[in-house]
């Protein structure tokens, strides 16, 4: 059909974002294609599989390759409108930087260009950006000792400038894992922050062209080890509304649009800026409940309506960090949260519906695999 927008995911990480916004585009009749990624694309164990309409060749990012990937979208829906959609940080920065041949092939990029969106997504930058405009930062350390533990590195962008490889902060909680920190090869891309223990909340939010932007909040309740992604969180009231307009003045002074997640954590009522992701995150089902549209990023219609306390729970997530060996990073209110919503929480699993109860089944068999595997290993280290 002509005229057509039709929206593009190159998929093969964040299947969760993915996933939800597969979910919103089939009940609201949307016209999306994947692009999967060869062989091990999780999409493939849901429903959504059938909107695969190109495979890449190679298991990694190749300008090329995913231009030969547009080339048979294009000739598949002739006339159609191609809009990328921003579900994956390397996948993002690729397009960014290849933004003239992707836009000549036929994909409009909704995006802010690439040098605005790396002051975003890069946490130096941003930290700097927001701190002009009165947003609390944890406290930065220039010279970080034992007593200074537990303390948080964070990489000053988010693929290293020296090497090309990607950055993830860490959590140091020990003197021996601060040690061998030091000592590795990374050190130069990060800086250190002190470790900040207290309520997690998300700035969620999508910035039209023009006009205010719509925002919604979600408070974190369970994450995944070192920092990873959530596994339990609820929509919550905005914790702070002076932190929330400093916030939006950061935004609009450098002309920002489309849609970010900003974390922030809470001490003594204090709300601290953690970083931003200016894509759709994880959790991104909590802000469709909450009204969000990710089809706004090229109409620029604002999120509507929505629940205020739906809760987002990844069980085979959970699963999977647990019989690894890891320890999930409670935040307060988790019990309370969930006793007083637990009706609420035969819905809330990202993966407990039809079109992804094979994906949650796979999930869980690798988390018992795990599971099996570390405690093979703890029996054989105990009888030698």
């Amino acid at each position: 059909m002509a005229d057509t927008t039709r929206y593009v995911i190159f998929s093969g990480a964040n299947e969760r974002a993915v996933v939800a916004v597969c979910r919103y585009f089939q009940r609201h009749g949307v016209a999306c294609s994947l692009v999967a990624r060869p062989g091990v694309d999780a999409i493939r164990k849901t429903r959504f599989a059938r909107w695969i309409d190109a495979v890449r060749s190679l298991d990694c990012l190749d300008v090329d390759d995913m231009l030969g990937a547009l080339a048979l979208l294009k000739a598949r829906y002739p006339g159609q409108r191609l809009v990328f959609l921003p579900t994956a940080e390397s996948i993002i920065r690729l397009v960014l930087d290849n933004r003239d041949s992707f836009e000549s092939a036929g994909l409009e990029v909704p995006l802010v260009d690439k040098t605005l969106y790396e002051t975003i997504s890069d946490k130096a930058s941003f930290l700097a950006l927001m701190e002009q405009f009165g947003v609390p930062l944890p406290t930065r350390l220039e010279h970080v000792s034992p007593s200074d533990l537990p303390v948080v590195a964070k990489p000053l962008n988010e693929v290293s400038r020296r090497t090309g490889r990607k950055l993830y902060p860490e959590l140091i909680f020990t003197a021996e894992a601060l040690e061998a920190f030091l000592a590795s090869d990374v050190v130069e891309d990060y800086f250190f922050q002190a470790y900040l223990d207290g309520r997690s909340y998300y700035f969620l939010a999508f910035f039209p062209r023009q006009g205010a932007p719509a925002v919604r909040y979600q408070e974190n309740l369970l994450q995944q080890p070192n920092g990873k992604s959530m596994l339990v969180a609820r929509l919550c009231d905005c914790p702070d509304f002076d932190i929330e307009a400093h916030l939006v003045r950061g935004f609009q002074s450098v002309g920002f649009f489309g849609f970010v997640m900003v974390e922030l954590i809470e001490v003594d009522g204090v709300l601290h800026l953690i970083e931003a992701n200016p894509r759709f995150w994880g959790p991104f089902e909590l802000a469709i409940k909450a009204g969000f549209r990710p089809d706004a990023i090229v109409d620029g219609m604002q999120a509507e309506g929505g629940s205020s306390n739906a809760l987002y729970l990844w069980t085979s997530g959970l699963m999977l960090s647990l019989l690894a060996g890891g320890r999930p990073r409670r935040y307060p209110q988790l019990l309370r949260k969930l006793v007083s919503h637990p009706m609420a929480l035969f819905g809330a699993d990202i993966y407990l519906r039809k079109d992804t109860l094979r994906l949650l089944g796979h999930e869980l068999s690798q988390a018992l695999r795990l599971g099996f595997v570390r405690a093979r290993r703890r029996v054989v280290g105990g009888t030698q």
